[in-house]
């Protein structure tokens, strides 16, 4: 049975993995019973070949090598993933990094520190949502490292809209992926099971920020029913971004406050630094309560912007801060 075939036996008979694998050596007759079943076969089969011919996207099913090992093992695994980017990044380590739609300063903050570390040892894997998942894509990409996004849609549909940019530039750097048909749009349901597979490609789950109704802790649930580690990042309490993440914790989550800690549960030995700082250096990272840009800094300081640009220069170089897409700056511990 041709991929395209398995494809459509999926999606018109409704079929599921263990019956696929049963009839993968039948012929197609065999189960489209009725004249209209034959019809929506082929014309769906014909669709997708066209599609796939162009060339920009993979087609992936469960018995395919390049298929993702950790995804084989959990307990609903898609009969099909669609990618477009490089497939081969599939077969790397990967690491989920999610949160809130309704991030704060200070998730983005988090989110950005935690997977700058974790990608330089697993690929970043998110949702490509607003808030939270497009930072963590973002924050690899700017660290020149690849990263995955799972999308809730086909893999010719964007959304949201406004990450079109960034879309392109996953598609660029690492590859999407997604169990439903490239031309699919988006409904309320998909997200929720496109959590699974987020949760389900990776050897872990980092939720950076959440409230308890983000979707963000439906993929750590996933997750814990998946057998993998979930860890979370603690919160202002007094804050509803941070109650699903503190309520994580509560419940069996992993608490981390740096992303060595996440590194050396998995082997890596990665101590954080005891840096000497001059006083330049101090008087700034006090200043970076908030991110800010040079001028900002020049003014909130009250030194020249030159010896800002030189400073912040000399600092990102020592890991002391990063420059975030706005062009404003950011602490780094």
């Amino acid at each position: 049975m041709e991929k395209a075939e398995i494809v459509a036996i999926h999606k018109i008979c409704k079929k599921k993995l263990e019956d696929i694998d049963e009839l993968i050596s039948y012929n197609k007759s065999d189960f489209l019973i009725t004249p209209e079943q034959i019809k929506e076969f082929n014309d769906l089969v014909h669709k997708l070949e066209m599609r796939l011919s162009k060339g920009d996207i993979s087609l992936i099913t469960y018995w395919d090598e390049e298929y993702p090992e950790e995804l084989r093992h959990i307990p609903d695994p898609p009969v099909f993933i669609f990618a477009k980017g490089n497939v081969e990044f599939l077969s790397y380590d990967l690491f989920a990094v999610v949160g809130t739609r309704k991030m704060t300063n200070y998730g983005k903050q988090v989110t950005e520190m935690f997977s700058t570390d974790l990608s330089k040892h697993f690929v970043i894997v998110s949702g490509m949502a607003y808030g939270v998942d497009s930072i963590a894509h973002a924050t690899a990409l700017r660290n020149l490292r690849p990263t995955i996004a799972v999308l809730g849609c086909g893999v010719d549909y964007i959304y949201p809209k406004s990450n079109e940019r960034l879309y392109q530039e996953i598609i660029k750097n690492g590859c999407v992926i997604s169990e439903y048909l490239p031309w699919e749009k988006p409904q309320k349901y998909t997200f929720v099971a496109r959590n699974r597979i987020i949760s389900g490609v990776s050897k872990g789950v980092l939720v950076t920020e959440a409230g308890t109704d983000s979707g963000a802790l439906i993929t750590a649930k996933f997750g814990v029913e998946q057998g993998k580690d979930i860890f979370a990042v603690p919160g202002d309490i007094f804050k509803s971004t941070s109650t699903g993440t503190n309520y994580l914790i509560k419940n069996g989550a992993f608490l981390v406050t740096h992303p060595s800690e996440i590194l050396e549960y998995y082997g890596f030995k990665e101590h954080r630094k005891i840096i000497e700082l001059n006083y330049d250096e101090k008087l700034l990272l006090e200043a970076l309560e908030t991110n800010l840009n040079p001028e900002q800094l020049s003014e909130k300081i009250s030194k020249p912007l030159s010896e800002i640009l030189l400073l912040l220069t000399i600092m990102e170089l020592k890991g002391l801060v990063y420059r975030v897409e706005d062009g404003t700056y950011a602490r780094a511990i």
